[in-house]
């Protein structure tokens, strides 16, 4: 009996072992530290836009409750940095501007969300890296400052698609120097970084990243192009349509085995994933359109990245900024069990 009772006691405590070390290993096979998954909306087309060009998109903190209203969790922020900065002497950033932008945020958590402030369409430095160079570490070291204290709930992104000229093994450096400006003051704020030629999954494996665990790698997914951008001008698309995408067994693996692909890879170097665009633009027909960003978003999910999409209320949107109503039936496909 008591050898019985030994016995038992034994197998409770190999049990509780192993059930106390089972979200430690989900951890480690996830890549890195977990993370809260982000379903989340690019407010693109507004302060994105050139300086004195602005585009059709005007940005509103009202916004921000209509997304979280919505059921997303998070909102990436594009802002046009070098717009306000690159011509100033020292390249300080527009204390007029700042200020806009310290409401915008301060607006976003207040409601609740996680929001990912992300330095987006320097096209200079794409050109000519050398000569932006020190432009690109001085915006963030100013914006490590600034935001230094806070919530744990706003999230670096270093910079969006780093293409042509900033490529390989500068790019590597270039974002290795702005994340080392970063931890001096924001030690363990959350950093979002991608590969060259606009995030291309095809493009991670020259990625190198610093053993950080609270960085999170993105790519965007607009495959295939012709459906995705098609009849948009502003895209180079504009020969293409009626593209349809119908979801046979081929194109749902195709998707599927390029998200594999970087699950292989982010697995291997211990990060979490952030799918950080994906969309197809509204010329596409309407129910490829649905079929398309539901797959994506399911495959997302199946791998257990965080997505978010591209975007509000522009050419890919699914919001009407004067009506202030969703597409209900795009915006299942992202969120449906709200």
């Amino acid at each position: 009996m008591k050898k019985k009772l030994i016995m038992f006691t034994l197998i409770f405590i190999v049990i509780v072992l192993i059930s106390s070390l089972i979200p430690y290993l989900q951890q480690r096979s996830s890549g890195g530290k977990q993370m809260v998954r982000f379903c989340s909306m690019n407010i693109g087309n507004a302060l994105d836009a050139p300086r004195y060009t602005p585009w059709d998109v005007q940005m509103k903190s009202e916004y921000f409750k209509a997304i979280k209203q919505a059921g997303f969790n998070a909102v990436r922020l594009p802002v046009r940095f070098s717009d306000y900065a690159k011509d100033n002497p020292n390249y300080a950033l527009d204390p007029t501007f700042m200020k806009k932008l310290d409401g915008y945020l301060q607006d976003a958590l207040q409601q609740h969300l996680y929001v990912i402030l992300d330095f987006h369409h320097f096209e200079e430095i794409m050109q000519d890296p050398e000569q932006y160079h020190a432009c690109f570490l001085s915006i963030w070291e100013q914006l490590s400052e600034r935001y230094q204290n806070y919530s744990s709930h706003l999230l670096f992104e270093v910079l969006n698609e780093p293409k042509d000229n900033l490529n390989g093994g500068l790019w590597n450096q270039y974002l290795g120097e702005a994340i080392h400006i970063i931890r001096k003051t924001n030690p363990t704020r959350k950093i979002i970084v991608g590969p060259d030629n606009y995030y291309s999954l095809y493009r991670l494996d020259a990625l190198q990243i610093p053993t950080d665990r609270n960085l999170i790698v993105s790519f965007h997914y607009y495959e295939p192009n012709n459906f995705t951008f098609q009849a948009n001008p502003y895209l180079g698309f504009s020969q293409y349509h009626d593209i349809q995408w119908t979801g046979t067994n081929q194109e749902v693996s195709e998707i599927h085995e390029r998200f594999a692909r970087v699950k292989r890879w982010a697995d291997q170097h211990h990060v979490p994933v952030y799918l950080g665009e994906f969309g197809a633009n509204n010329q596409a027909p309407y129910e490829s359109r649905l079929r398309w960003t539901e797959e994506v978003r399911e495959q997302a999910e199946h791998f257990g990245f965080s997505w978010g999409y591209w975007e509000l209320a522009s050419y890919f949107g699914i919001y009407n900024a004067q009506t202030g109503k969703w597409d209900k039936a795009m915006l299942k496909t992202l969120l449906p069990d709200k």
